[in-house]
Parts: C-alpha cells; sequence; structure tokens
C-alpha cells in the first residue's frame, strides 16, 4: 500500500525505523477508551504507537467484545496489544487455576504483550521468573515490570537498593521476558523534581541493551529528558495522550524544549524513509 503523503513534506524529519520497529518503541497507555475514541486515536497517532496497553482493572470492567474489538482495530492499524499487571496479580491471588484461566483467555482475545509484575502481590522472585516462562511458551510477549516503590507520595523517603533492582531485571531477562519495563514510581514519578533518580536512570540503561528497556516517562519534561540522554530510538511508555508530543520530540521538532533541532539518527549511507 503506498505510503500516505504527509502534509508540508518540504520540512525535512528526523529519520526513524518504520513499523515494525526493533527500536524507539512508544508503548501507549489506554485507561478504558470506548471505540470511538481509539478510533481517533488512531486515525491521528498508529503510525507512532507500536504497542496499546489495557491498564489498570478497567479491562475487567469492559465487555470481552469491545475488547477484541479494540484488539482488531489495532491489528488493523499495525498497533499491537498489551496488558498492565494488574489482573495478572489478582489472578495469583486467587489462585493457579485462575492464573491458568486468565492466560488462556489474554491469549484467545489476541492480545500480544502481557505485564508480569509483583507490584502488589508477594511472591518469591523464582515463582515470578516462572511465570515469565509460562507466559512465554504460551506465545506470549512478556514485559517484566520492575520498579523501586508503589502507591507512594513525593515526600516519603524512598530506599532505592540499585543492584536488587538491577539483578532483578537481568534475571527476568534470563527466564524469558521480552523486554523489561522501568516502573518511574520513586524514580521520576511521586517525587519533588530535585529528588528525581537520574541516577539510577543511568545505571540501568548502562546495565542492559536499550533495546530491552522500556522506561516509564509519562511527564513531557521527563520523557524529554530520556531523549536528550538516550537519543530518539529509546523505547518508552507514556499515556496515548502524549504519543503526538513524544513523536514531535524524537523528531526535534517541538520548540519549548531542549531537543528542538538537536535531534539526529544515523543508519548509514543507505538513505532509510523516516
Amino acid at each position: 500500500m503506498a505510503k500516505e503523503q504527509k502534509a508540508f513534506e518540504c520540512i525535512r524529519l528526523v529519520e526513524r525505523q518504520n513499523k515494525p520497529r526493533t527500536s524507539g518503541l512508544t508503548y501507549a497507555r489506554d485507561l478504558g477508551m470506548g471505540m470511538k475514541s481509539l478510533e481517533a486515536v488512531l486515525e491521528s497517532s498508529a503510525e507512532y504507537i507500536d504497542i496499546l496497553k489495557l491498564a489498570s482493572f478497567v479491562p475487567r470492567m469492559q465487555s470481552k467484545k469491545l475488547i477484541m474489538d479494540k484488539v482488531e482495530l489495532c491489528r488493523k492499524h499495525s498497533v499491537d496489544v498489551g496488558l498492565g499487571g494488574a489482573l495478572l496479580e489478582i489472578a495469583l491471588l486467587q489462585g493457579p487455576h485462575v492464573v491458568k484461566d486468565f492466560l488462556k483467555e489474554v491469549r484467545d482475545v489476541g492480545i500480544t504483550h502481557l505485564e508480569v509484575c509483583r507490584q502488589s502481590v508477594i511472591i518469591p522472585l523464582s515463582h515470578l521468573l516462572d511465570l515469565i516462562g509460562i507466559v512465554k511458551d504460551m506465545g506470549i510477549h512478556v514485559l517484566a515490570e520492575v520498579g523501586v516503590a508503589y502507591g507512594i507520595t513525593p515526600d516519603e523517603e524512598v530506599y532505592v537498593d540499585e543492584v536488587k533492582l538491577i539483578g532483578t531485571m537481568k534475571k527476568c531477562m534470563e527466564a524469558g521476558a521480552w523486554k523489561v519495563l522501568l516502573e518511574s514510581e520513586g524514580i521520576t514519578e511521586s517525587r519533588h523534581k530535585k529528588d528525581y533518580r537520574w541516577d539510577v536512570v543511568s545505571k540501568v540503561a548502562n546495565s542492559f541493551n536499550l533495546d530491552d528497556v522500556v522506561f516509564e516517562a509519562d511527564d513531557r519534561d521527563v520523557y524529554t529528558r530520556y531523549i536528550t540522554n538516550y537519543g530518539p530510538e529509546v523505547n518508552l511508555f507514556v499515556d496515548h495522550s502524549r504519543v503526538m508530543h513524544l513523536e514531535c520530540s524524537r523528531r526535534g521538532g517541538w520548540g519549548k524544549h531542549a531537543v528542538i533541532n538537536r535531534v539526529a539518527t544515523f543508519y548509514g549511507f543507505e538513505r532509510r524513509e523516516g
């Protein structure tokens, strides 16, 4: 299918990989959109969304038909669909048979990516790693979410065990996770800006191939800093309402921020369309 002409093509854009991308992924949160809202988002932004995340407990409150319709609509726009880890954690608390039924339904409705985490449930790491292997064996891509704090306020002190954090992320990758997702809470969320832990981000970034990590970065200044520090092809998780602004920042074209006219990519001497 011929590529649709963009407006104002006299203005050059920074080159980016076309979908399916291997880096520079945008993982976008959906907190319960209906079909009309999703259609509007995909009409404007589908080219820039790699995975739509059905987030929180919300999918349990919606009809199976709606979930399947959303998956099908996303598929038509070359957008994969993922599911946040909240429902899997609840299933874990309700027993192995519930986990089995839940994972089967995830696969049957066409969801291709699933977060595996222990934000609220208390289980041994070895059991979490076994679960990652089971989900992978079902043909579902695992995003292993790892963080330092959950449900905190900016004024709470947070102890960050960097060795444990990075070690857990590495073990999740070894167990078969497709990517690891660094939760922002306690690092660049629920903290005062002066207390952001960019030092922790740096240690994580230097411990992995960046293609294997997705960074939660919902605030504009935060994802712009990620682009400034690690380039436009860093994998980022944002709300669906941020997608277009994020892509503009990846292309170096948002005048308010430090990336304007500074972003570049280099794919060798054979020109690739961006």
